[in-house]
């Protein structure tokens, strides 16, 4: 019974010592870390704010080798391992054809990216050198392959509309110099009634890799409305007839198709519409047969069409 007491005590007692033990090792690694260390990294630069009008072809450096000051816990949180810095190119400078960014800028920029806490003993002191090509901008026209075939006694209101009907283009000379248009993906809407509106993707060539677009996409949109219909007869006028000649068309009033919606049918009369036919544009005066010509219509209709394009006549001396 007594042994056993022994026993466990002694093993309290092994505890007790392990504790007091990783106790004491923790206030010494706690106490290094609070130590200032300096150590050597490498950082990855990646380039930022690249000017519009400039394409980055390459530059003297990817990487830049720094000497850091810090407490070990900053080292042990910051980490370095592929860190990446970046360097602000709205900095550029340029000195005849050459563009760089002096040692000074660039190290102002890493230091505004670290923490206030780890400081840059050292650095490399090169100055950064790049070579870029000029970019150029233009605008293309959209080209939608679009086929909309609408139910019967259904009319588009004019045409659909694109937007944007074009779009601008920006990058090198040889490359944007081979686009004369772009393309949109195929769309065809079969037995149409209702409104539309698509929103199309491009085809952007592949091919043009330094090439950026102000859009991908555009929208295509139509009013579309079941229509209405009314013939109108109007009157033939008869214009550069010589003097003293009088003449008379046969038939003397055609007939004019209107389709549009209804509410616009309504409203029209025969006096929004001229019939005319030119005397002056016959060359060969022995026929007797002129062509018919609808010099004024309405706009608040969609379809105004003669159902005659052409009258006999005779003269009469007066």
């Amino acid at each position: 019974m007594i042994d056993k007491i022994k026993n466990g005590l002694n093993k309290r007692k092994v505890k007790l010592f392990l504790v007091f033990l990783l106790c004491s090792g923790l206030a010494w690694f706690v106490s290094n870390l609070a130590e200032q260390y300096s150590s050597n990294a490498t950082f990855d630069i990646y380039y930022g704010n690249t000017p519009d009008s400039l394409l980055l072809n390459s530059v003297s450096k990817n990487n830049i080798k720094v000497r850091l000051r810090a407490s070990g816990f900053q080292f042990l949180m910051f980490g370095f391992k592929n860190k990446t810095v970046e360097v602000d190119l709205t900095e550029l400078e340029k000195k005849g054809e050459k563009y760089f960014v002096s040692p000074s800028t660039y190290r102002s920029q890493i230091e505004n990216q670290l923490s206030k806490f780890i400081r840059i003993e050292d650095m490399d002191r090169d100055t950064l050198f790049f070579d870029f090509q000029r970019l150029y901008k233009k605008k293309v026209p959209v080209l939608p392959k679009v086929t909309i075939d609408l139910e019967q006694n259904y009319l588009m209101d004019n045409n659909y509309s694109l937007l944007p009907d074009s779009i601008t283009v920006m990058g090198p000379k040889k490359e944007i110099d081979t686009l004369t248009r772009l393309t949109t993906e195929i769309l065809v809407l079969p037995h149409t009634t209702n409104d539309i509106s698509e929103q199309l993707k491009l085809n952007l060539p592949a091919n043009l890799k330094n090439t950026k677009y102000s859009h991908h996409s555009i929208t295509l949109s139509a009013k579309v409305f079941k229509f209405s219909e009314k013939v109108f007869k109007v009157p033939v006028v008869v214009i550069n007839v010589p003097e003293g000649v009088g003449i008379r068309t046969f038939p003397e009033i055609v007939s004019v198709l209107c389709r549009g919606r209804l509410s616009a049918i309504k409203e029209l009369a025969v006096t929004d519409f001229v019939v005319t036919a030119d005397y002056s544009s016959l060359k060969d005066k022995s026929e007797n047969v002129l062509d018919l010509k609808l010099t004024k219509k309405p706009d608040s209709v969609n379809v105004v069409q003669l159902r005659e394009n052409k009258v006999e006549f005779i003269l009469k001396r007066q």
